[in-house]
């Protein structure tokens, strides 16, 4: 396969099958086998399956994933929910060392604290590599 118009189809079709991917909002673009997802899915689960998808289709050299999280309005969480919820997952995971926090400012998911490296110990900062926005 190499036709612009059928990498496009075939991974259209592929985001169909897959039943982890709601594909309904997702439009794929593809340029000589650069596959472009734009639109949103209701889950970080799916954002990852969705180019996972893509990614399987023959001809695909490339996926950029530009899909935003949607969730649905059951699963809107506030700031101080969402912080609560991460700080609540952190505790819960024994790999997390003490002092790694995260806190949440318009939906926005931000952790801090310590971890060891294996040159030693270095502070950290980092953000989601997801967009997430709640309705």
């Amino acid at each position: 396969m190499g036709k612009t118009k059928d990498i496009r189809e075939a991974t259209e079709t592929e985001l169909g099958f897959d039943p982890l991917v709601d594909a309904a909002d997702i439009t794929v673009k593809n340029m000589n086998g650069d596959v472009a997802l734009n639109g949103t899915v209701p889950s970080y689960p799916q954002y990852m399956e969705a180019a996972a998808a893509a990614q399987r289709v023959g001809g695909v050299a490339n996926v950029h994933n530009h899909l935003e999280v949607v969730l649905p309005p059951g699963d809107y969480r506030d700031d101080a929910m969402l912080t609560t919820a991460a700080n609540n997952a952190l505790a819960a995971n024994v790999t997390v060392p003490d002092g790694v926090e995260a806190t949440a400012s318009n939906g926005n998911l931000t952790l801090t604290g310590t971890v060891e490296s294996r040159s030693g110990s270095m502070p950290t900062r980092s953000t989601s590599p997801c967009s997430f926005r709640t309705p």
